[in-house]
């Protein structure tokens, strides 16, 4: 039995099986074809002396971090062989190497074999599907974090979860402190004066988030050897309020915190740093927060700060301080994120607000 990618070759034999497995919801000889030379997705085949066994259909969302495995199929006759373990396994890498980190799927809810395959291999289920196949089953959408088998070079930074909606600023900032000094302990206290210290007081609702020079004042006021990296063409969130008076405010909180970095003679620079250099960064052991937008992630234009946290030959791995409830938390740590994908995430608002606070050990 091999896996491989198909070939046009293959057409005949995909159809046969699609007809022959599934009464609705099939996919078309046209879009077979499609998918087969489409470089949006990839069409991997379990073929036996000649014979196509099964077959697995991964998709890519370009600009998100979200694959799809669309469909996943096996002939009865080969059942019992974990070739869907091994098609499975062939879209998973073929995901990672293709820049995403999380596989999305769905699966009929009452295909209780499927399920507990999927469950078995690590994915989570996310949402019931009401009547989502044509016969109107329901479905069920699942997910799994990806986890790149190369080489990484990970630093020992522990998960803090933020524990309001605005201070995701706060959390990394304390992971960093926990990795630099043993000694360190977080706090909810701490994590909400760490939040008081480096807002920027407004937002377009609710509390105010945290600018990178905030944090980078914050850091430096305890012992930190601290640089910041910033590009904006405005004050960091004014553009998200529209009161005169608000944006006088976030203009005033915004002066004071350069005049402070500048009498504490903290370096800002004002540019976003290059791959290899975050890269060499993180191989010398800093910390790097960074300010991104969540739309790649949750659809989501909010801003939000999370820091890195290794490296390998493909991947930047960082630690994200939302997570949705306990066992969320368990996959927040050492996400992975395809470097080339790394500029899609950064910069927040129109003006393409970009932060990076370097905290040296």
């Amino acid at each position: 039995m091999i896996v491989r990618i198909a070939q046009l070759y293959d057409l005949d034999s995909l159809n046969a099986l699609e007809a022959q497995l599934f009464d609705g919801d099939r996919i078309s000889p046209r879009q077979m074809r499609r998918f087969i030379k489409s470089p949006q997705s990839v069409l991997y085949v379990a073929e036996d002396e000649g014979r196509i066994a099964g077959y697995g259909l991964v998709l890519f969302h370009r600009g998100t971090q979200l694959a799809r495995l669309y469909s996943l199929a096996v002939d009865p006759v080969y059942r019992g062989r974990h070739i869907a373990q091994q098609l499975l396994s062939a879209c998973e890498a073929a995901a990672l190497e293709n820049g995403f980190n999380t596989l999305r799927l769905e699966v009929r809810n009452d295909n209780v074999a499927a399920r507990n395959l999927y469950e078995k291999c690590g994915y989570k289920p996310l949402k019931i599907l009401i009547h989502y196949y044509d016969d109107l089953a329901d479905g069920v959408r699942m997910q799994k974090r990806l986890s790149p088998m190369e080489a990484k070079h990970l630093l020992p930074l522990p998960l803090y979860v933020q524990t309001t909606p605005f201070t995701c600023g706060p959390a990394c900032l304390m992971m960093s402190l926990s990795y630099l000094d043993a000694e360190f302990q977080p706090s909810r206290q701490l994590e909400m004066q760490l939040w008081r210290e480096a807002t920027t007081i407004f937002m377009a609702s609710g509390h105010g988030g945290c600018s990178g020079q905030g944090l980078a004042l914050a850091a430096y006021r305890r012992g930190c050897k601290v640089e910041l990296w910033a590009q904006s063409l405005s004050t960091p969130f004014i553009d998200s309020v529209r009161d005169p008076k608000k944006k006088d405010i976030i203009e005033l909180v915004h002066q004071d915190f350069c005049q402070q970095l500048d009498e504490a003679g903290v370096p800002v620079v004002d540019a976003m740093p290059a791959v290899s250099q975050i890269e060499e960064w993180l191989k010398q052991g800093c910390c790097l927060l960074m300010l991104i937008s969540t739309y790649r992630f949750n659809g989501c234009k909010e801003p939000h700060w999370i820091v890195l946290s290794g490296v390998s030959e493909q991947f930047f791995f960082f630690h994200d301080p939302f997570a949705e409830d306990k066992a969320d938390s368990s996959h927040r740590a050492h996400i992975p994120l395809n470097k080339a994908g790394l500029s899609q995430i950064l910069g927040f608002g129109r003006q393409k607000q970009t932060a990076c606070v370097v905290i040296k050990p």
